[in-house]
């Protein structure tokens, strides 16, 4: 999950009560950086449009513009209208990043770790965790474990990347233009921008090499 800042005004389908509209998908894909809110996978084949307050029918929640965020259909059906009181990434007096660590498991078929940073986790970011780990981690159904395997697919092949990039500057006999784009990798991962940055933002945070002899890429957190 990552921090987000909503564009005005609204687009023009809000005000004539619809928001599955064209114009509200190319507005809300930017402002979201082309990720699900939730999962922060990106290239986005089944986007929705999902609701962060329940509307449950409330005509004003249902055609809030601020109610309104990017997701995935994997993320969407698993938070429903069953899970509220959630961390809100548009709130810039949070720092979600600061709240919640993700990191990767040994092997794609095993869980991914999601925890509270704090030993005193507000209700909303143990609420937030809580849905996150079910994002990632819930196959419960047939199709959710197809869809799992996939995320997880997808999230390993840009881990792969990263533990490339960081062997790269690990070996001595590197070129110094290997290294370089080593970097250059790196600080893409750590880069709000990218696919699943909150997973990258805590390994580096977890290297104790990257941190000591790499201490210039980490910008912004």
């Amino acid at each position: 999950m990552f921090n987000v800042t909503r564009t005005y005004p609204a687009p023009n389908s809000i005000a004539k009560g619809k928001y599955n509209e064209e114009d509200v998908l190319t507005a809300l894909k930017p402002m979201f950086l082309e990720k699900c809110y939730l999962c922060e996978r990106d290239d986005i084949q089944d986007a929705e449009v999902e609701h962060f307050v329940p509307h449950q029918n409330d005509e004003t929640l249902k055609y809030d513009w601020d109610n309104l965020y990017y997701s995935c259909s994997r993320c969407n059906s698993i938070k429903s209208n069953t899970h509220v009181n959630l961390l809100d990434c548009t709130n810039h007096m949070l720092d979600i990043g600061e709240l919640i660590s993700c990191m990767m498991p040994p092997a794609p078929s095993e869980k991914v770790i999601i925890r509270a940073t704090s030993r005193n986790p507000t209700v909303q970011t143990n609420n937030t965790v809580e849905l996150l780990d079910k994002c990632y981690n819930l196959e419960n159904t047939a199709l959710r474990g197809i869809s799992r395997e996939s995320l997880m697919e997808q999230m390993w092949e840009h881990y792969t990347d990263l533990l490339i990039a960081r062997q790269t500057l690990r070996k001595k006999k590197s070129a110094a233009m290997d290294k370089q784009r080593a970097e250059q990798v790196i600080a893409a991962m750590l880069d709000i921008q990218h696919p699943f940055s909150i997973f990258w933002r805590y390994y580096y945070l977890n290297d104790s090499f990257l941190m000591e002899k790499h201490p210039e890429l980490r910008v912004g957190f």
